[in-house]
Parts: structure tokens; sequence; C-alpha cells
């Protein structure tokens, strides 16, 4: 995968759970807003506290892999269970490295993502 794309090698470091490439992608000075629609979320700064977040988020759904797909617009990232509910989406800015991260887990601003789409013939 090219160096530029970041949404790809972003998925593939947390779908390895290799923390190595996703502190290399992640600028040093990088913020992540948590929107968990409740009082959990908020703003963490620097690659240590966010590599974490995604390592409980990971915890938590550990039948979940990251998959690559547009967050308003642009390149991001889905977190999706086996059963197909996804449980996070995660928009992504930056253009050498990832400056900024945005993460809703709030299964109220999800339930777009999970309502069921015919299938296509």
């Amino acid at each position: 995968m090219p160096p530029y794309d970041l949404p790809a090698r972003l998925r593939a470091a947390l779908n390895h759970g290799d923390e190595l490439t996703l502190a290399s992608i992640l600028h040093r000075d990088a913020r992540m807003v948590a929107d968990s629609g409740d009082d959990a979320g908020g703003e963490l700064s620097g690659r240590a506290r966010i590599i974490h977040a995604f390592d409980d988020l990971k915890r938590q759904h550990p039948d979940a892999s990251f998959s690559t797909v547009h967050v308003n617009g642009q390149p991001g990232l889905s977190l999706r269970r086996r059963n197909g509910e996804v449980v996070a989406v995660l928009g992504i800015d930056g253009t050498t490295a990832i400056v900024r991260l945005w993460l809703c887990t709030s299964s109220l601003k999800l339930a777009g993502w999970n309502r069921r789409r015919p299938d296509i013939d």
C-alpha cells in the first residue's frame, strides 16, 4: 500500500494490533475527539493516549475489525462486528501523518450505519 494512504495504513495497524506502525502514522501532537454519546467522551492528545483508546475499543469488541469507508465524504474507518453491526466510525485528517481523528461510538449516531440495506441483485 502506498505510504500516503493513511486510512489503509491505519486500518492494517489497528486490525493487526501493530502499535509501532500506529505510532509511526500518528503525528506526535495528534488529537482525537471521542463521541460516545455520554459523559465518557472527550478529547485525547498524543500518540500514547490515542493508542490506548484504540486498545480499549478493540478489547470491548474482540470480534470486530476495521474497514475503510467514507465518513462525511472523506476516507475513514468503521469498526464492524461479525454480525454486521457497526460499533464505531472514525474520521481521519492528515496528509503525511494523522493529526486529527473523530471517533463516534454513540449507538444513536451510528443508527444510520446500522440500517438494513436491501441487497443489490
